[in-house]
């Protein structure tokens, strides 16, 4: 049977080995800093322009002119406007309906996101992917407006 004065010892040193550990994970473990900072949850609008820069330079390193996505947005309006819808891309022509005009292509998206940043929205929050889309955002324009906010769903982006 171990001594206390053993069992002690052996503590401290788990708990020093422990937090060594932690340390160095915090202190930065693998992955780039743009792979890092892209697979973030929940990009704030603190730190939106700079993940909005590196989601770009990762989308336009995709080199992708010619692509097809499916858009959804949620929002308080009529039901049909709600429904996905499958978009596609080529050459920087859109087959996007008017509607959905802010999100006809990537680059759109990046700018509607990027215009609820300037102009000061109540609430942004935004969810890019490692090649550089945004999944997911969640925009509230204005604090003094019911109904505005609205939830986008960018999904199956594929090359054509």
């Amino acid at each position: 049977m171990m001594e206390r004065s053993t069992i002690i010892q052996k503590c401290k040193r788990l708990r020093l080995c422990l937090a060594l550990a932690v340390f160095s994970c915090l202190v930065g473990c693998g992955g780039s800093a743009v792979e890092a900072d892209l697979l973030q949850p929940r990009v704030l609008a603190a730190t939106f322009p700079r993940q909005l820069a590196l989601a770009r330079a990762n989308w336009a390193a995709k080199g992708l002119s010619s692509y097809r996505f499916t858009v959804q947005v949620r929002c308080f309006c009529l039901e049909e406007n709600t429904r996905p819808v499958t978009i596609t891309v080529r050459e920087g022509a859109t087959d996007a309906p008017s509607r959905l005009s802010a999100f006809a292509t990537i680059e759109k998206v990046f700018e509607t996101l990027e215009a609820a940043n300037t102009s000061k929205a109540n609430a942004l929050e935004v969810n890019f992917t490692a090649d550089g889309w945004p999944s997911t955002s969640s925009v509230d324009p204005r604090a003094d407006t019911s109904d505005d906010e609205y939830d986008l769903t960018i999904s199956e982006v594929r090359p054509l």
